[in-house]
C-alpha cells in the first residue's frame, strides 16, 4: 500500500490545543508528523499529542510553560 500525505500551511494553533483533522483517516495511527513552527521565540516549544487516525494535537508553550498561539506548517506521512 503506497504512502499517504496530508499537509497544511500557516495553521494558527490559538492560546490552547490545537487540534488537526485530516479529511481521510489513516489505517493507523503509526504515521509521522513534521511540524514546523512559524516566528518562534527562543524557548518556545510544542508537543504533539492525541494522534488517532483521524487527528493529532498539538499545543505550542513559551519559556515559562504558558500556552502561546504560533502559526505553524504540518505535513504527515503514512498508510
Amino acid at each position: 500500500m503506497p504512502d499517504r500525505i496530508f499537509s497544511g500551511n500557516d495553521i494558527s494553533s490559538g492560546a490552547g490545543t490545537k487540534t488537526v483533522t485530516f479529511t481521510n483517516p489513516f489505517k493507523t495511527a503509526n504515521y509521522a508528523v513534521g511540524i514546523t513552527g512559524q516566528g518562534m521565540a527562543t524557548g518556545d516549544f510544542f508537543t504533539v499529542s492525541n494522534k488517532t487516525v483521524d487527528s493529532f494535537d498539538v499545543l505550542f508553550k513559551n519559556s515559562s510553560g504558558t500556552n502561546i498561539s504560533r502559526n505553524f506548517d504540518f505535513i504527515a506521512k503514512g498508510f
